[in-house]
């Protein structure tokens, strides 16, 4: 498994726990709906470190999860100390 499939199967667990669709995010992140979706089957070429964020703000999770081979996305831990370690960026 390549690392832009590990990304997108995180990222479309990630979104199915919390019951997220394509549109949600695009609401929350002003990411474009192709990108996303690209991004969401491992159809992308690329993404930039800023789309990485404006992800992991809306999925609630920290940059690196996208990333991780064996990510426990529903463990208590994971979802209750995102915030402390998300850097947001203005």
């Amino acid at each position: 498994m390549n690392l832009s499939e590990i990304f997108a199967r995180n990222l479309r667990v990630r979104m199915a726990t919390l019951s997220f669709k394509t549109s949600d995010l695009y609401k929350m992140t002003g990411i474009s709906k192709t990108t996303i979706m690209a991004l969401e089957y491992g159809k992308n070429k690329g993404v930039m470190f800023e789309t990485i964020d404006k992800l992991a703000v809306a999925l609630e999770c920290k940059p690196e999860d996208f990333f991780k081979l064996n990510c426990e996305w529903t463990s208590k831990s994971h979802t209750n100390n995102w915030k402390n370690e998300v850097v947001k960026y203005d």
